[in-house]
């Protein structure tokens, strides 16, 4: 059965890989990003396809992220504030924008939450939470 799925930092390399996968396996998607750090390369191919959406906003837009959360069965948060650059310039807002970005996410989910961790090989480590479907 196709779900509604809102991807937070869904411009990102594992981001639009996701989007990707969820479009081609007959899904919507909504993908919301600030392309702080992540690209509209990422996503490009998908722009033309009716199951998909780019909204380019911040996840601390409480109005926005409301409506979008509303609309979606399923919300996949995987918007961070990532890179070693950025995080030895500006550690305060990377930690601000991480945990606040988080906290404008979870309240709209009270059940089913599963934290995942993602390793591509690199520096790099990426969080995410997969929330589960919201109640009926």
């Amino acid at each position: 059965m196709a779900e509604h799925f809102l991807i937070t930092g869904g411009a990102g390399f594992i981001g639009g890989h996701l989007c990707q996968e969820l479009v081609h396996s007959g899904h919507t998607v909504v993908a919301i990003d600030d392309l702080s750090t992540g690209r509209l390369e990422n996503i490009a191919h998908l722009d033309k396809h009716p199951n998909f959406q780019f909204v380019r906003e911040t996840i601390l837009n409480a109005q926005v992220l409301d409506r979008l959360t509303s609309q979606a069965d399923t919300i996949i948060h995987l918007a961070a504030a990532v890179g070693v650059k950025l995080i030895v310039e500006d550690p305060v807002h990377t930690i601000h924008t991480n945990i606040l970005g988080s906290e404008m996410v979870l309240p709209h989910w009270k059940h089913k939450v599963t934290l995942k961790r993602v390793d591509e090989g690199t520096v790099k480590i990426e969080w995410f939470l997969q929330i589960g479907r919201k109640p009926q």
